[in-house]
């Protein structure tokens, strides 16, 4: 289930909620002020695991003397 992020434009306050896909985020209440005047948020998702050479900063090939994408003996 994603998290959502969102603000209430009556209280001006954020807040997040974990939401089912099927929920309908019309009609959830700010965590606040309890009112129902809010709008989700944009924000930017994030997943689990190891990081990629290109979120490293790579250029998407590992490094030639070892395994990893990234290497702090020759900086690759």
């Amino acid at each position: 289930m994603p998290i959502y992020e969102f603000e209430c434009c009556d209280c001006h306050k954020t807040f997040d909620k974990l939401c089912s896909i099927k929920e309908d985020l019309t009609r959830i209440p700010c965590a606040h002020c309890n009112g129902n005047n809010i709008r989700k948020k944009v924000s930017a998702f994030s997943t689990s695991g190891n990081r990629t050479s290109l979120e490293l900063g790579g250029s998407g090939s590992s490094c030639s003397s070892c395994s990893s994408g990234s290497c702090s003996t020759c900086n690759h």
